[in-house]
């Protein structure tokens, strides 16, 4: 059985946002039933026709009413579906604006802002993931600063892990993400699902806010660092009389100290773009993704191909899935791109189930993560070298076929098989990369 989901503006299927193996919610996982080893054992379902889950922005008042977004007391204003995402996180800053003209800000401020072309890409990224991550922002009343934190954290690279082992959009170390209920085992990584990591980056950070009293930089500073070092600054302060702000804990790590100024010198630029010679992204309001529940495994590549899209599209959605094939034991939830997904759905109900036998390895970074604090290493997904097999060309078949069945784009099996023209001949060896 398959079912879908979009999360909107204002949602009636709000629940199912950060829900699914992985995140920290435990909200409205009618579907399925996990044990103890954390797998999940699926139940009877009823076998209907998938369809995308619409929410109206301008229904029921009183839904609208009970669902109305949390903002500063100061803005008031009505959001559409026509207001620029952009505008929606700038509308809900409350982290004062007196800090971007600190002096250790104004130096990322003017570091970043030697780099618009970066910035310029780097904000499309950010496009893809930008309006799921500000409607869980603001529905649970935090600042929309936060929003902004994967700039810092990955430069919004989902498929992305640090020297250190931590990874996703917000570079879960592997202790912290089991503790948000982050799965990880050999082929699924929840700290890459980007639905399920935000909810549990959120959960944490909302956590922080509590333990500091509601001071929302020092929370940050935790985030990078833990919640004990922070601590323990503040404590050796006091104890010397001395003041105990984030900006007077000089002793925190390096990284730590740049983390917070990182983040307002994003938020200066970013709310000032034309200033800086930034142009953002164009990224309105409404939904850029929609979520697919399926039972079995799905090959993301081979699908994405059949559907005429880049071969690593659906892959780069979903990182969580190490081998570019869905492991449904451990999440039955597929990201797919909104646009696409009926499409998807009919070829993915189609396919039979796949064989989780090779790893794909993942394009090369592109190197936004250049402006990302986080020093990251490989792409999370290259978890092996991808086997080499080979295919032996049948009458009837074309390299288009043949490409589709092994999950490779054409352009990769003619590069790996030296072929400067799509003539193949019966009986034929091609390697598969």
């Amino acid at each position: 059985m398959i079912t879908i989901s979009k999360y909107a503006f204002i949602a009636i299927s709000v629940v199912a946002v950060f829900t699914g193996s992985g995140c920290s919610s435990t909200i409205g996982k009618p579907d399925q039933q996990t044990n103890t080893t954390g797998r999940i054992q699926h139940t009877k379902t009823s076998q209907k026709k998938a369809v995308l889950q619409k929410a109206s922005l301008h229904g029921n008042a009183q839904a609208n009413q009970s669902q109305r977004l949390s903002y500063n007391q100061e803005q008031k204003a009505t959001i559409d579906e026509d207001f620029d995402t952009w505008e929606r996180v700038f509308h809900g800053f409350q982290i004062s604006n007196h800090y971007a003209r600190h002096p250790q800000v104004q130096q990322f401020v003017n570091y970043y802002g030697r780099k618009p072309g970066q910035l310029n890409l780097l904000s499309e990224r950010a496009s893809v993931f930008l309006h799921m991550i500000v409607h869980e922002v603001e529905r649970r009343g935090m600042p929309t600063e936060i929003a902004l934190l994967p700039f810092v954290e990955s430069a919004f690279d989902a498929d992305v892990f640090s020297h250190a082992g931590a990874a996703g959009l917000w570079q879960f170390i592997p202790d912290t993400g089991r503790r948000y209920g982050l799965q990880q085992v050999k082929y699924y990584d929840a700290r890459m699902d980007p639905f399920a990591a935000t909810g549990a980056a959120l959960s944490y950070l909302q956590k922080l806010n509590r333990d500091f009293n509601g001071d929302w930089l020092l929370s940050l500073a935790a985030y990078n660092c833990g919640e004990k070092r922070v601590e323990r600054e503040i404590a050796r302060n006091r104890a010397k009389g001395l003041p105990t702000d984030f900006w007077n804990l000089t002793n925190l790590p390096k990284e730590t100290r740049e983390y917070v100024p990182r983040l307002l010198a994003f938020k200066e630029l970013i709310s000032n773009a034309p200033r800086y010679g930034i142009t953002l992204a164009d990224t309105p309001n409404r939904a850029r993704l929609a979520q697919v529940r399926i039972n079995k495994p799905i090959d993301l590549r081979k699908t994405a191909l059949m559907a005429g899209l880049d071969a690593n599209h659906l892959v780069n959605l979903n990182p969580c899935f190490r081998t570019g094939i869905t492991t449904p034991e451990y999440s039955n939830r597929i990201v797919l791109p909104r646009r696409n997904a009926q499409q998807l759905i009919q070829i993915m109900e189609a396919l039979p189930a796949a064989a989780n036998d090779r790893v794909y390895a993942s394009k090369p970074s592109s190197g936004y993560n250049r402006l990302a604090t986080t020093k990251t290493g490989k792409k999370s997904t290259q978890v092996a070298k991808a086997k080499t097999r080979t295919h032996t060309v049948r009458r009837g078949e074309t390299l288009q076929t043949i490409a589709q069945k092994h999950g490779v784009s054409v352009q990769a099996l003619m590069k790996q098989n030296s072929k400067r023209t799509s003539r193949i001949l019966v009986g034929e060896r091609l390697s598969i990369a």
